[in-house]
């Protein structure tokens, strides 16, 4: 069965022919530059690279976001990205401490804004609190943000409800990405980067005009590979390691009164990622009952007649190991029509995402199964929108949005040679289960439609009124198929021995057919949000937000008890989640901005919140009851907290940023939680059986601090020509520049706060600093950077891998049980160090 992880191609392979075909498009765009010499005076400013600065130092954009907007939000610009090599978004994570990409594997990682995303079920059925819009394009599957960001023009956090101006609805916040626009000046750079760990990354941008002052293109190219920190000790290979590239282009036309913008990107990866934890010691688990389950290394001789090879996590021995391997294309067209006063937006966009992912099938060189998830999704939308001009006593926009979204899930369990003997059900016969496949084909599908509108009316030059109201109507079907693959040696048993022997390996699955199920209705969006500017230095605002998020797809298996009997199918769609929002904040600025500080407070009532259900509902042939895991409701949570941005310029050149989120998330009812794995004993003391629930009303949340701070100083001091005296080539005036950010985060708990057994992650830090030298005419630049440079080895991306073996999962620290060891999630990332040049060609 495993000749399948061979299937695709060698993305490193495709990479390097693309990127050779690009440079020499590059050079010969440059000779043409040469030949044309377009006059400065033919630039068109609104598609320049960069954006102008104020005297404070702040972008348009930034201004906006950080003082103008009365709204809480945070902003990192692209210039900020380049300087310090921010390239995914878990490196912009660490300058906006109320934001947690997850992103440890493109399907079911889960982005939390204020916490949200790390309490909800993962799946590719779930619908997501928080949104993902690039270049004003809304993407709603997780894995079209699987990729390194590489010409971003800036990155900003939209907290709140949204959708009333535009895009789709989430209930918590959006992340916002715009790159940059294609230029009428002709610019060609290039940059290497290597470090540690053999850490390659190359990066290619050029840009220039087709049609002078009409139409632009820009093409860029990025190339990121490394040999990973956690070494296979079967193969080499290098677990977590980087191994993905990707290309984009870009047309902007501009006519008298239009402009149109169309983007088109492709990206791949294969790499080792989807296996975030590993063994540290024997289990440890002890019931709340006082029983002591028995250990990993005890079961795994018992029943294989092996010893433990390692309980050193970076050290693993793993069995058929593959690579989790994923394709994106996108596509979208953005036209704006200027229409009398107005303006006329329409953006159009396709994209498809394709995952192939294969774990391993044991660690300790044992040959048991391998869980994986293949998924397509492909989605189109559709937005139109009139805006009216700015700084008008009202101001208003109103637009259409549309939205459909296909998943396919092919699920596959994979037996291995051991499965047989080690779950003994029926027979240890390594026969029975060797090379069977157990397959669940999943759908979901979403459509979406949408009409919005949001206004402010000036009611004189201090107070100001903002209403939003967006009114839509979604569908959500799915279904889902379950059927068994025999395996080599399948012809010497019955099938109904292959079925008992795959449901009791998985305790659930079987045939089964759950036929199609659709559900619509509408949902609402709306805002209010008044603000008052009381004088030039000080803005404050409130906000009370009403955001509804669609039912998700629950790709759920039926329920057998103990002697096959069929007893019923888990839910297919979810109930409805609704958010309340309230909010209350000041967005200040002084000495002509070069001071900022903005503080803003929430509280978020979250009703029928999305998450992991234990139904306990059935019971078996022995009256035992039927635990089983689906996505479901929880009645009632609560988010509330603080968040804190400023930005000091004290003198000529440094910059000095600083953010802070308090963040408490909170179930205020949740009285049918599942128990924690240390309340399901197997051994009963004086007939108590275990519990079938357990209430975690009132109890904060897992795998996410409370406090959080950021603070980061970058500095430039000019040298004017300081090594003229090496040759015609340095007499350019020089730059020297640097930058320090340290990211801090407070103690973390990755246990149930009701279990038995509890872990805590003390506080930490993870400290990035760089220097280097650029030309003052940007031709060429040289920097060294240290990422984590105290090596700080804490879990920073705790969430669900999609390898659904329990050893498996990235859930940040567990103590075993009988059948699997004590694990630990790895580190996102430990020190890495380098060095860049980047040399602009033209």
């Amino acid at each position: 069965m495993h000749h399948k992880r061979l299937v695709g191609r060698n993305p490193s392979l495709e990479a390097s022919k693309l990127v050779l075909a690009l440079i020499l498009a590059a050079s010969a765009s440059r000779d043409a530059a040469r030949a044309q010499a377009v006059p400065e005076t033919a630039q068109i400013q609104d598609v320049r690279v960069g954006a102008d600065v104020n005297d404070a130092g702040l972008t348009r954009q930034e201004e906006k976001v950080l003082v103008k907007t009365p709204r809480s939000g945070d902003f990192v610009s692209g210039q900020k990205a380049q300087v310090e090599h921010l390239e995914r978004l878990s490196d912009f994570s660490q300058l906006v401490p109320n934001y947690r990409p997850n992103v440890s594997n493109p399907q079911t990682s889960r982005p939390a804004i204020r916490g949200v995303g790390q309490g909800a079920g993962t799946g590719n059925g779930s619908e997501n609190d928080t949104g993902f819009i690039i270049d004003n394009v809304f993407w709603k599957a997780v894995g079209f943000q699987w990729s390194d960001f590489v010409e971003i023009e800036n990155f900003e956090l939209g907290l709140g409800p949204q959708g009333t101006a535009g895009g789709k609805n989430t209930t918590v916040g959006n992340i916002i990405v715009r790159t940059q626009l294609p230029s009428f000046e002709r610019k060609a750079t290039f940059e290497t980067s290597f470090g540690n760990h053999t850490h390659l990354i190359e990066k290619l941008n050029v840009t220039g005009p087709i049609i002078d002052e009409k139409l632009a293109y820009r093409v860029t190219f990025f190339y990121d590979k490394d040999n990973g920190f956690v070494k296979d000790q079967v193969t080499g290979a290098g677990i977590s390691n980087a191994n993905r590239w990707g290309a984009r282009g870009q047309l902007y036309y501009v006519g008298e009164d239009v402009t149109d913008r169309l983007i088109f990107s492709y990206a791949r990866s294969a790499e080792y990622n989807n296996n975030n934890s590993g063994p540290f010691s024997d289990s440890l688990q002890i019931f709340a009952n006082g029983t002591v389950a028995s250990s990993y290394s005890s079961t795994l001789f018992r029943r294989l007649g092996r010893m433990v090879l390692t309980f050193d996590r970076y050290r693993p021995y793993y069995t058929h190991l593959g690579t989790l391997s994923s394709r994106t294309i996108t596509a979208s067209n953005e036209l704006n029509w200027q229409i009398g006063e107005n303006t006329f937006t329409s953006i159009s966009a396709w994209g498809e995402f394709r995952l192939l992912p294969y774990n391993n099938t044991g660690n300790q060189l044992i040959d048991i199964s391998d869980s994986h998830t293949n998924q397509w999704t492909d989605q189109f939308s559709q937005e139109f929108r009139l805006t009216s001009p700015k700084d008008q006593p009202l101001e208003w926009s109103v637009g259409l949005f549309g939205l459909y979204e296909k998943v396919f899930n092919y699920s596959e369990t994979e037996y291995g040679s051991d499965a047989a003997q080690w779950f003994g059900t029926p027979t240890t016969d390594k026969g029975l289960l060797w090379g069977v496949d157990y397959h669940t084909n999943g759908k979901a599908l979403t459509i979406n439609g949408a009409a919005y509108g949001q206004a402010t009316y000036h009611v004189d030059e201090q107070l100001a009124l903002t209403f939003g109201l967006r009114n839509g109507y979604e569908v959500k079907g799915g279904s889902n198929f379950g059927w068994i693959q025999p395996g080599y040696l399948s012809g010497n048993f019955t099938l109904q021995q292959l079925a008992n022997a795959v449901r009791g390996a998985s305790s659930t699955q079987q045939f089964f057919d759950t036929g199609g199920t659709s559900k619509g209705a509408n949902l609402l969006t709306g805002i209010f949000n008044p603000s008052y500017r009381y004088n030039d230095n000080i803005l404050v605002y409130g906000l009370v937000g009403r955001g509804e998020k669609a039912s998700a797809v629950n790709f759920a298996v039926p329920i057998y008890e103990s002697t096959n009997a069929f007893k019923g199918f888990q839910p297919i769609l979810t109930k409805r989640e609704v958010s309340w929002d309230y909010e209350l904040g000041a967005k200040t600025n002084w000495f002509d901005g070069k001071l900022i500080a903005n503080i803003n407070l929430y509280w978020n009532d979250l009703y029928n919140f999305q998450s992991n259900q234990t139904d306990t509902s059935y019971v078996d042939a022995t009256g035992a009851p039927i635990r089983s895991t689906y996505l479901g409701s929880v009645p009632h949570v609560r988010l509330k907290g603080a968040e804190f941005t400023g930005r000091w310029n004290p003198i000529e050149r440094l910059w000095i940023n600083a953010s802070g989120a308090f963040t408490e998330a909170r179930y205020v009812s949740y009285p049918d939680a599942a128990p924690p794995a240390d309340w399901i004993w197997t051994t009963n003391i004086n007939g108590v059986k275990p519990p079938l629930t357990i209430s975690r009303s009132n109890t904060r949340w897992e795998n996410l601090p409370i406090w959080a701070f950021n603070i980061g100083a970058n500095y430039e001091h000019p040298l004017g020509a300081a090594f003229a005296e090496w040759g015609e080539w340095t007499k350019q005036p020089v730059t020297a520049f640097g930058y320090v950010n340290a990211s801090w985060s407070d103690k973390i708990l990755f246990t149930s706060p009701v279990a038995t057994n509890t872990y805590w992650q003390a506080p930490f830090t993870i400290l990035n600093t760089g220097f280097g030298l650029r030309s003052d005419d940007e031709r060429w630049s040289i920097s060294f950077w240290v990422k984590n440079l105290l090596d700080r080895r804490e879990v920073t991306n705790a969430t669900t891998s999609t390898n659904t073996n329990a050893a498996n999962n990235n859930s940040g620290w567990s103590p075993g049980s009988a059948t699997t060891p004590a694990t630990m999630a790895f580190t996102n990332q430990p020190r890495s160090f380098g060095g860049s040049l980047l040399v602009k060609l033209y």
